[in-house]
């Protein structure tokens, strides 16, 4: 596997970036990166990894060294356990909104105004980047308002509205819903955008091209190097729109959320560390222009209630370098072995026991493994899950789930939900205006002190 972390060691040069708050001026760079599905076991679970995998490089992940430090609150208007919609609004407009909704209130029509569009109002560039579609829930709340997250073609309608000048993501998901409408190319060339799918046409952009649209699919990080990483969709946002006017960048670790709700405990940690990747691009950045630049770093949400151990196992790196496929890849292959009995139980148990690396078994581990395996190959295996969760993320192969577990208690871990928590996520920063983020706070509290520094200083 060719995987690629950055573990810098940043030391003093971090910390002299942050010279406290209340400097007169207004920050000229501005960045926001979100983890999605980030809380505080996610980031400190990499940190473990990172710092047993690579001994001998001083410091930990980049976003973990920043000095100014928070614990956030994440829940939607009435209390209930966010999602990415209402929680990237908070973040983007400063104020809370019902399940589900992007940019408006929880009326589903009072429209919410994003820092993204205070930043462009004031004369900055403006970026949005992710890992994940870019009409996904996370980066739409910066420039659509919509009653509902789903509605993708919309979302895309307002993208190219948005006139926002650089755009990174996966393939968008309004493609698929385009029927009978105006196709999505055509809008984005009809705005006057730059639309490029691979890594020839992503290398030629250079400074000065404008309204850029990048949609290229990055894959999962623990897979080996991407054509593209989010690093790099990071670096070229920061090539792209440098100059007197500054900019606002919002960039998001999408799948570490997507493998969190997999309880997939080894992708999370390779998604958590290429989102570090590109936090370390920022840091770098931040280190070149430290009177001008405020970097903050937060999480949408937790996901997946993951708990540590006190103290991380010595063959923790040894136990998760063992899966070399995202969880998807062996969910797949069950389903094949499934068809028409191809393959028996006991040569699927053979064969995960061995993907995974699991010898010995433990025999309580053993039996649950075997168990889970039956009910996976069996035609009536069921889902004992709420039919909520079912209904929101689908059901689980419980033949993978279970060696996902058991891979987790291996590597002092463990899983508690399949879905997102309202446990507290961690929110670090650096720059002159960072310590406006210190402390106990509120997702919307985020965003409201950005708006401050974006319309006021």
């Amino acid at each position: 596997m060719n995987r690629r972390f950055f573990i810098g060691a940043l030391g003093a040069a971090t910390t002299s970036l942050c010279m406290g708050g209340g400097q007169p001026g207004k920050p000229r760079y501005v960045f926001l990166m979100i983890g999605d599905g980030m809380g505080v076991a996610q980031r400190e679970v990499a940190e473990r990894y990172a710092r047993m995998k690579y001994p001998a490089r001083k410091g930990g992940l980049a976003m973990n060294q920043l000095p100014v430090k928070a614990l956030t609150t994440t829940s939607e208007i009435e209390g209930k356990v966010t999602d990415s919609a209402a929680a990237g609004t908070a973040l983007a407009c400063g104020a809370k909104t019902v399940n589900g909704a992007l940019g408006v209130g929880a009326d589903l029509t009072t429209p919410l105004r994003s820092v993204a569009f205070d930043a462009k109002d004031a004369g900055m560039k403006v970026g949005i980047v992710t890992s994940v579609p870019i009409d996904h829930a996370t980066p739409a709340a910066f420039y659509a308002q919509v009653p509902k997250r789903s509605m993708y073609y919309e979302i895309g309608e307002f993208l190219v509205k948005s006139e926002f000048d650089y755009f990174a993501g996966e393939t968008m998901l309004g493609r698929k819903k385009a029927k009978d409408k105006v196709p999505q190319d055509t809008l984005v060339k009809d705005a006057g955008y730059t639309h490029v799918r691979d890594r020839a046409g992503f290398d030629r952009l250079k400074k000065g091209a404008v309204k850029v649209l990048v949609e290229h699919d990055l894959g999962y990080a623990i897979e080996g190097k991407p054509s593209i990483s989010l690093a790099d969709y990071t670096r070229k946002g920061i090539e792209l729109m440098m100059g007197d006017a500054g900019f606002f960048m919002m960039v998001e670790g999408g799948k570490i959320d997507w493998s969190g709700h997999a309880n997939d405990l080894a992708t999370n940690i390779h998604e958590t560390l290429a989102f570090d990747e590109a936090v370390a691009v920022v840091l770098e950045f931040c280190k070149k222009h430290p009177a001008e630049s405020v970097l903050v770093v937060t999480a949408d949400h937790e996901t997946g209630g993951l708990e540590l151990a006190g103290n991380a196992p010595k063959k923790m790196v040894a136990a998760l370098d063992r899966q070399e496929y995202q969880s998807a890849h062996y969910d797949t292959q069950v389903k094949q072995w499934k068809k028409g009995g191809a393959v028996a139980p006991e040569v699927a148990f053979d064969r995960l026991v061995d993907a995974f690396g699991f010898a010995p078994l433990e025999n309580d581990a053993r039996t649950r493994l075997k168990d889970a395996v039956a009910a996976s190959l069996a035609d009536d295996a069921t889902d004992e899950r709420s039919l909520e969760i079912q209904k929101m993320y689908g059901k689980k192969n419980a033949a993978v789930v279970s060696c996902l577990h058991e891979l987790a208690d291996r590597a002092g871990a463990k899983w508690t939900s399949f879905g997102h928590t309202d446990t507290r996520v961690s929110t670090t920063a650096v720059g002159r205006w960072a310590d406006r983020f210190a402390g106990e706070n509120d997702n919307t509290d985020i965003g409201k002190h950005l708006r401050e520094l974006i319309t006021k200083g």
